[in-house]
């Protein structure tokens, strides 16, 4: 639990900034990295190659905490419909059931889509490997697991929109 809260504290002031990247000059990685996270629905693990293998693959790291992070959430299940051909992967660090708090409360219209999986980094890699400034990080990466899109901060639906159909 304390290392829980330490790794939040830490990763508050790491995100403290609010820079918008874009995809401009970034250390996001060029291709997905191994990783092994848990899929909050039925407790199996998710990793690299367990990803969806047609469509972009979108790793979305928030925090419940943060209101860029829900906003921009809010504002994608708003417009899901939008979204073609792209799994989406939201991923917190944060206690179970305070992620399926947030889920139903922000992420309420994309929680139950097929093509969502809640995620949780139990072991605290998407930092380390992943390499997010700020919250709510996105990362749209093709069939091919390269690097499309990379967002941090919070982004209008329609840079959203466009980074994910890319």
């Amino acid at each position: 639990m304390l290392r829980s809260v330490l790794f939040t504290l830490l990763a508050i002031f790491v995100f403290a900034g609010c820079n918008n990247n874009n995809g401009e000059a970034t250390n996001a990685p060029a291709s997905v990295p191994e990783f092994t996270f848990v899929n909050m629905a039925d407790n199996t693990p998710v990793t690299r190659t367990s990803l969806a293998i047609q469509g972009n693959v979108v790793f979305v790291f928030f925090d419940t905490g943060c209101i860029h992070c829900r906003n921009e959430i809010t504002a994608m299940g708003e417009n899901f419909s939008q979204f073609k051909d792209a799994t989406f992967y939201m991923v917190s660090q944060q206690d179970k059931a305070i992620i399926a708090d947030f889920m139903n409360t922000y992420g309420s219209k994309m929680r139950d889509q097929p093509n969502v999986h809640v995620l949780l980094d139990s072991r605290y890699e998407f930092l380390a490997k992943f390499k997010p400034m700020q919250y709510p990080a996105l990362y749209v990466y093709g069939p091919d697991r390269k690097l499309k899109a990379f967002m941090e901060g919070e982004n209008s639906i329609d840079q959203v929109i466009a980074a994910v159909n890319k």
